[in-house]
């Protein structure tokens, strides 16, 4: 695919209809569509030698706050898993990571308008989950959304940073 706009608006896409695939779908699905969006992502997208490794310390950041999250009752999930939390959350993290050089790579220099972005659109993004999936949210809710906005104004410069100091090396 030629054109950086073109792949920006193809990686946002991706990203949406992995996001809702994930969340309606549950682990088959999202792991299935989770795949042919990397495929797609690797033939039209990437374009940098750090990819699938800043992908997979995403992912495995995300699996691990996730599931910190889980244990300190944050959130908590119906349906039983191996991973702690469940398949498609995992996926989802997988395909969030493949936004952040890309549809999200305008935030890398803005480091506090991704803390920003981070602290209102994780919360919203667990919010809409907690309601389309089996997902429930601590009570109070609020208690949950403070802590996901806490994390993710975090995570996301944090995230940013450590694309920075790879890019550098």
């Amino acid at each position: 695919m030629k054109g950086a706009a073109n792949k920006k608006l193809l990686n946002a896409a991706l990203f949406q209809l992995g996001w809702f695939a994930c969340v309606l779908g549950g682990d088959v699905v999202a792991f299935v569509v989770t795949v042919a969006i990397l495929c797609i992502h690797e033939l039209f997208i990437v374009n940098k030698r750090f990819e699938w490794p800043l992908i997979t310390i995403i992912a495995l950041t995300g699996f691990v706050v996730d599931n910190a999250l889980t244990q300190f009752g944050v959130f908590s999930f119906q349906s039983p898993s191996l991973l702690y939390i469940p398949l498609w959350l995992l996926c989802l993290w997988v395909l969030f990571a493949t936004t952040l050089n890309h549809s999200l790579g305008w935030l890398k220099e803005r480091l506090w308008l991704a803390a920003l972005l981070g602290a209102i659109s994780g919360p919203m993004s667990y919010l809409a989950g907690s309601k389309l999936a089996d997902v429930a949210l601590s009570t109070p809710p609020l208690f949950s959304m403070l802590c996901i906005s806490l994390c993710w104004a975090i995570l996301l410069p944090a995230f940013y940073y450590y694309i920075r100091s790879r890019e550098a090396s």
